[in-house]
């Protein structure tokens, strides 16, 4: 009976080691998950920070020329109602007064062909009202440009930071700005930066 006992005993110093080895394989599972769960906690963190960052940083650029675009659409306005106040012109010329806007902004009119479209309009038009009407597109000529320009920068901005890597993972809208520039020698400026 003796080798029978052996073999029982053998067998159970078998399942002592396969419980030691189980026990063993537990704690380094727990350290394991425990090591896992503290480097992706701060990971997530992290993420979740820059997502925030990344986002508000998109949204301003958003904002920024979502307003440049309500200034530029308000100088066509306050070129159009000077011209109209100032030359006594009628609001069925606003159409002609479009094909002649790009020119006025891009200084590519002459004097002479703005003063023949202001007769053409309206005959009875006052020559003394002239100057401070030029004065006045030139003002908001100039404001156009800047404004154009800065437009141009921030959509350039933009499409860098959405396709930048860590950012183009974490922004929520990676859709371009969208902006049809006028095209003047500024904004043909623009398009090279």
């Amino acid at each position: 009976m003796a080798p029978k006992s052996d073999f029982i005993s053998y067998l159970c110093s078998l399942e002592f080691q396969k419980i030691a080895f189980y026990k063993r394989m537990i704690g380094w599972i727990i350290v394991l998950v425990v090591l896992l769960v503290l480097f992706l906690i701060p990971v997530g963190i992290a993420a979740h920070f820059l997502s925030v960052y990344y986002n508000k940083q998109e949204k301003t650029l958003r904002d920024e020329s979502e307003a440049h675009r309500k200034i530029l659409d308000g100088t066509y306005d306050r070129i159009w109602n000077s011209s109209k106040l100032r030359t006594g012109i009628s609001e069925e010329d606003r159409r002609s007064f479009n094909d002649i806007y790009p020119d006025l902004i891009d200084k590519s009119i002459n004097n002479e062909a703005f003063v023949d479209w202001i007769l053409e309009c309206n005959p009875d038009f006052d020559p003394n009202e002239y100057v401070p009407l030029l004065e006045n597109i030139a003002l908001d000529r100039d404001r156009f440009i800047t404004h154009q320009r800065r437009m141009l920068a921030l959509i350039k901005e933009h499409r860098l930071l959405v396709s930048s890597k860590p950012a183009k993972w974490l922004i929520h809208d990676c859709s371009a700005i969208q902006y049809v520039p006028m095209d003047t020698e500024y904004a043909r400026w623009g398009r090279r930066i």
